[in-house]
């Protein structure tokens, strides 16, 4: 065992301090909890909303999109038998992800954003990625801004109704607004353009600024999101404490901070600069360590696909070639250690929608943390598969931008 390894083991970093099987069951009973109204860190919200729409109708939905840190905004065209057209794409920064705003700020600047859209379509399908309850009439009852987004005296605001407010403060009519999860809209979304039927169960993951999985539940008869961010039931390192208690909302979304795009890079920050006061790295690669404001994901990336090269913008932070290869090791073990968790959720969520060998469950995955980070997907299904009884339980396939049409397609179903 290298000293890098031995570090990860030691303060809690490494994959194999997270037994598999006991945390697929962990992560189970708590969504047993959540649906059957006990307490538990799986809020289980209801969607009302099926998976895979008929054919959608002709016509135009606005389509709007509140991600972790941006905002897109199109208009989606349905013609019967023919693929939907994203038209008038747009994207802007979300208010509140550079700093703190009002409600009706928040509001205000995305019924600005839309503009004259609302000529064309008066529906709107809203994804709105944060904790929010879907009410049965399909508005969204905000739980909480998370991933660092700061809107001001939003809890309990209703979606619709303050998006309206907006639109009728711009002197224009109402609009007619169905709000769901970015895992919803990502799995809908993609099982319409895929014509997918028949499956074994319907998964949609989201794992990029923000990490959630939804799951079409066969006894509720509906979309059921998890919030798998909030889940609590894996240990938590010495980082991982650090960062909950220095983020906006401590106590809430501990698994997310583990692993998601949003806190990763700070977690890899955290853990090379204890490595280094450890003495598991140099000193002179430590001092160039607590000298960065921050580090970028795409930094990591960089050095990662580079092999440890000291060439990198990463790599040149290291005094030495020893020191860049152990920095690579544990970036690695903290990329396997991400990958094992989400694994372990999805695992936990195939269980629960009834997906086998014999009939797969289809699994849409989206987020560029998923997509991007250093051999995720490779990790990601390797944890999976050294654990299913059976054979592959799961057809897996990127969403592809597929949450503007699913989120379009929501007005039908």
């Amino acid at each position: 065992m290298n000293k890098s390894e031995k570090f990860l083991r030691e303060f809690g970093l490494h994959e194999s301090c997270y037994d598999f099987d006991a945390h697929v069951r962990g992560f189970e009973d708590e969504m047993e909890a959540g649906l059957s109204g006990r307490k538990s860190s799986l809020l289980m919200l209801p969607s009302y909303l099926g998976v895979v729409p008929d054919d959608p109708p002709a016509g135009e939905v606005i389509a709007i999109d509140a991600g972790g840190t941006n905002l897109r905004i199109a208009l989606v065209r349905f013609t019967p038998g023919s693929q939907p057209v994203i038209d008038r794409f747009e994207k802007y920064r979300l208010p509140g992800s550079d700093g703190a705003v009002s409600k009706d700020e928040f509001f205000a600047r995305i019924a600005e954003y839309i503009g004259d859209r609302t000529e064309e379509s008066e529906n709107v399908g809203f994804v709105f990625s944060f904790p929010c309850e879907i009410l049965s009439d399909l508005d969204g009852k905000i739980i909480l801004f998370d991933k660092e987004v700061r809107v001001d005296d939003s809890a309990g605001a209703l979606i619709r109704v303050e998006l309206n407010a907006a639109f009728t403060n711009m002197g224009k009519k109402p609009l007619k607004v169905t709000v769901l999860n970015d895992t919803a809209a990502a799995l809908i979304g993609t099982a319409l353009t895929r014509n997918v039927h028949g499956m074994g169960g319907y998964i949609g993951l989201i794992h990029g600024t923000g990490t959630n999985i939804c799951y079409y539940d066969p006894d509720k008869k509906m979309l059921i999101n998890t919030e798998a961010g909030g889940y609590s039931g894996f240990s938590q390192s010495v980082c991982d404490i650090e960062i909950n208690a220095e983020s906006d909302n401590p106590g809430d979304q501990l698994f997310e901070k583990m692993v998601s795009g949003a806190y990763f890079s700070t977690v890899a920050l955290k853990a090379a600069r204890l490595a280094a006061r450890e003495g598991v790295l140099g000193p002179e690669t430590g001092g160039a360590l607590n000298s960065l404001d921050g580090l970028e994901a795409t930094v990591i990336d960089a050095f990662m696909r580079g092999g440890a090269s000291r060439e990198t913008e990463l790599g040149s932070l290291c005094a030495t070639d020893e020191d860049a290869n152990a920095l690579y090791e544990i970036f690695e073990g903290l990329y396997e250690r991400a990958a094992k968790l989400v694994a372990i959720a999805i695992t936990a969520v195939l269980d629960r929608s009834g997906a086998t060998a014999a009939n797969p469950g289809f699994v849409v995955a989206e987020g560029s943390s998923f997509s991007k980070g250093f051999r995720f997907r490779e990790r990601f299904e390797r944890h999976i598969l050294a654990h299913a009884k059976e054979g592959k339980p799961y057809e897996l396939v990127l969403a592809d931008g597929h949450v503007l049409i699913g989120a379009a397609a929501s007005v039908f179903l």
